[in-house]
């Protein structure tokens, strides 16, 4: 039987594997080239703002400033972005003490001493202060009232007494809010954990437009923006990311429109056609968004919408750090179907787990009604899951050998090495 050799990512390295030839599919997005220069690109974006005065116009030398950052599991590129805008403050006469990085972690643990060194660089720790955000300290979160979705907005209280907020983040496919970057900064990022329940809860989650590359009409992305202009945000920058995790794109300025305009630039790289779906999809992203199985459920998004019904899904995913969430590792551990998931998801939510814990539960509770997963991965907690729930392996010619068992050997292959930066487009 004729073969191909497929890369896909795992970890911050990567597997090869020989695939069979018939019925192949390798679905790869257009790759934007890498800027050749960075920092003059990230320079030009903030000196020619999108909608917005310069940054060193929005701010004065009394100037209280909230600098939100992404947390460890986004590949935002902080150590290069950051210096640039303390550069710009610096211009405007904003002394260091004035400014705080506040680490928009969401509902995610903090981050520790050694990553913010990784993200933000030695030097920057020294000159500005650096804040995890933490949505369960009730204390440090301010009330500022209800969206118009009813979601009650509590945030962080640095962010809510700056005189300035400038936010960072990357864009790309998001499995229910369309896409990242912009608004997802304040809400999740800043957000208290009752705000979050409520934009991450099982009645935004199953409205059909609450999917991947959707915005207009997504109630999620709508309480999102909602929420980031009820805080009152001055200026953004976010990139757009290659393959490589190289900056191809750069946009800053208005909180929307310079989002949107990022936004417009990735669709024209990441749309792909659906066609007909397959009977096995191989789906991987690579670290860091592989790096627990919490954050793996989006690759599995992306390949529900290309396996057909009671196929199969192969997720490379190595789970350096395990599960993720507790909660969702206490619904893994409890379940062995789908419908397990769903009851069980009822019963931790009356034992005081939040609902937006528990999120992506309802994401692979309703990719497991469709679908058989098997997990690729030598986490020992991924291990532990049931096997009528998830298989797992940690070799992947072992996976694909218990998926052609299932579906035989001329069964249908969609490889999609690059999962969470796919945007299915139905054909």
């Amino acid at each position: 039987m004729d073969t191909s050799t497929v890369s896909l990512p795992f970890g911050k390295s990567g597997i090869k594997m020989k695939l069979p030839l018939e019925n192949l599919r390798v679905v790869v997005p257009k790759d934007p080239p890498a800027l050749q220069n960075e920092n003059q690109e990230m320079r030009t974006a903030l000196l020619k703002p999108i909608e917005s005065e310069f940054l060193s116009e929005i701010v004065n030398p009394q100037s209280r400033v909230a600098l939100l950052v992404s947390d460890i599991t986004r590949p935002v590129p902080n150590r290069k972005i950051v210096p640039l805008i303390l550069k710009e403050l610096r211009k405007a006469s904003v002394c260091a003490d004035k400014i705080t990085i506040v680490v928009a972690t969401g509902m995610h643990r903090s981050n520790t001493e050694a990553e913010l060194e990784l993200m933000l660089g030695r030097e920057v720790l020294k000159k500005v202060k650096v804040v995890n955000h933490n949505a369960f300290d009730k204390e440090n979160l301010n009330y500022i009232g209800e969206t118009s979705k009813n979601t009650p907005f509590w945030v962080n209280k640095i962010v809510f007494d700056a005189d300035v907020k400038i936010l960072t983040g990357y864009i790309e496919p998001h499995e229910f809010a369309g896409f990242t970057g912009g608004r997802k900064s304040i809400l999740p990022g800043v957000s208290g954990i009752a705000t979050i329940d409520k934009n991450h809860g099982p009645e935004m989650l199953n409205h059909p437009k609450a999917r991947i590359g959707i915005l207009d009409g997504n109630p999620i992305h709508e309480d999102m923006v909602e929420a980031a202009k009820m805080v009152g945000v001055n200026f953004i920058i976010n990139v757009i990311l290659n393959s490589q995790k190289k900056i191809a794109k750069v946009v800053a300025g208005d909180l929307i429109k310079a989002h949107l305009m990022g936004v417009k630039f990735y669709e024209q790289y990441s749309r792909a056609k659906v066609g007909e779906p397959a009977d096995i999809v191989m789906a991987s992203a690579g670290y860091p968004l592989d790096i627990n199985l919490y954050q793996s459920v989006k690759s599995l998004v992306a390949a529900e919408a290309f396996v057909k019904k009671d196929g199969v899904i192969i997720l490379f995913a190595e789970c350096v750090e395990g599960v993720g969430h507790h909660s969702f590792f206490e619904c893994l551990r409890r379940s062995t179907s789908a419908e397990d998931m769903l009851k069980n998801i009822d019963e931790l939510v009356k034992m005081n787990i939040h609902v937006a814990e528990l999120d992506h539960c309802y994401l692979l509770a309703r990719i497991l009604k469709k679908c058989k997963v098997i997990v690729v991965s030598s986490s020992p907690l991924v291990k532990e899951i049931s096997e009528n729930l998830i298989i797992t392996t940690e070799s992947p010619n072992e996976a694909l050998s218990i998926a052609l068992k299932r579906e035989g050997k001329s069964a249908s292959i969609t490889v999609l090495p690059y999962a969470t930066r796919i945007i299915p487009e139905y054909t």
